[in-house]
């Protein structure tokens, strides 16, 4: 037998078996990871004035974490594939500390947009890491990722809900040293993860990847749903719902996101499995549509509903669909759908608060609807 051959043996027999455990450990690191940046998009339309900051910066910081990550996806991807997955959960979940922390901390508009900077390097780690976990097993990849994005959408929707029951008894900067010391439990998840065996790397450092089908989906989703509709949410729901606080309403709606991640996540796997990943997101994809459209009617809280609900289960579908389209180097694979999603979430923001100021709400919805509508044509339902 070659040697080559040999050690390719070896090296699949002593691999550890990367079970359940490390599936829900990943999910768990993540999940704590992202405490402060769940919380920082209904508190910070809503307080930017206590918080000492313009509309405008509001903008700028909720985009500059994903202006990072366009930058960062494929780095910490060649990282990941020198250092492996664990080395890097571990280091971007400290960093998920220190960023959420410095919410906390009145230093300025410069403490803050070095803290989205770092928690935009950490999650590229952190997503990308917990995905490939998820992965290593390729037959059971929706189950399992259905499984890792029930465990964060589950810790998610807690922290919305109590971080907004917090806000209210300790205000909106206080929250997040409380936050801080919770994301420690990122840590202390990442250290136990089991290794994971290194894939092939590219070592071609940082590079723009062209845009096909599922990147031009990305960038859309994430222009729309993670960008202009989650700035404006808060102010959509302040004029809807008055019975109770708006930072209340506004984290009851969000929570609903990652209540389906929690709960749908694991179906919409497996239905991703039996029926195909690609019908799957072709069905959810017209749902999200529908949900633009009643925002465009002035159906607000019912749209607004729908949209974070069909969103919720793009987060399953997506890596089963970029697993699907490789047979090797599943980051860099991630990474380019990342990178432009990303984009758009980085441009959503910016632009959100002059749209929503000086475009009337039926014709941004509307526009935003149909340009979902050819998102689900031509990149979702077209092989």
């Amino acid at each position: 037998m070659p040697p080559s051959s040999r050690n390719a043996l070896e090296t699949a027999a002593t691999a550890p078996v990367i079970g359940p455990r490390a599936v829900a450990l990943s999910g768990a690191v993540i999940g704590f990871g992202l405490l402060g940046d769940t919380l920082i998009y209904a508190v910070l339309p809503l307080y930017h004035a206590e918080l000492g900051m313009s509309l405008a910066m509001v903008g700028v910081l909720l985009s500059l974490n994903r202006w990072t990550r366009l930058l960062a996806n494929s780095l910490v991807a060649g990282i990941g594939e020198r250092v492996g997955a664990r080395r890097m959960m571990i280091l971007a979940a400290v960093g998920s500390v220190v960023s959420t922390t410095c919410y906390g901390l009145d230093g300025g508009e410069a403490l803050q947009i070095a803290a989205r900077i770092l928690w935009g390097i950490s999650f590229a780690a952190l997503n990308l890491g917990s995905l490939a976990y998820a992965v290593a097993d390729r037959a059971n990849a929706g189950k399992r990722v259905g499984a890792s994005r029930g465990l964060i959408g589950l810790i998610q929707a807690s922290c919305f809900i109590g971080g907004g029951l917090l806000v209210l008894q300790i205000g909106p900067r206080h929250v997040f040293l409380v936050l801080g010391a919770l994301t420690l439990l990122a840590v202390v998840a990442a250290v136990m993860l089991p290794a994971l065996p290194r894939e092939p790397g590219s070592r071609r450092g940082f590079h723009l990847p062209m845009p096909h089908r599922l990147e031009v989906w990305g960038f859309l989703l994430g222009f729309s749903g993670d960008g202009v509709f989650l700035l404006t949410l808060a102010f959509l729901l302040k004029d809807s719902v008055t019975s109770v606080a708006p930072i209340m309403a506004t984290a009851l709606i969000l929570s609903l996101r990652s209540a389906v991640e929690a709960s749908g996540g694991p179906v919409g796997g497996w239905t991703a499995d039996r029926f195909g990943a690609r019908q799957v997101a072709t069905a959810t994809g017209t749902v999200l549509v529908a949900g633009y459209l009643l925002i465009a009617c002035h159906i607000d809280v019912i749209g607004s509903i729908v949209i974070v609900l069909s969103r919720g289960l793009f987060n399953t579908l997506i890596p089963v669909m970029v697993m699907q389209r490789v047979t090797g180097g599943y980051l860099s694979s991630q990474a380019s759908y990342s990178t432009w999603r990303d984009f758009g979430a980085a441009v959503g923001p910016l632009t959100a608060p002059w749209l929503f100021l000086n475009i009337p709400q039926s014709w941004l919805f509307a526009v935003l609807g149909a340009m979902m509508a050819a998102g689900v044509v031509f990149c979702l339902a077209r092989k």
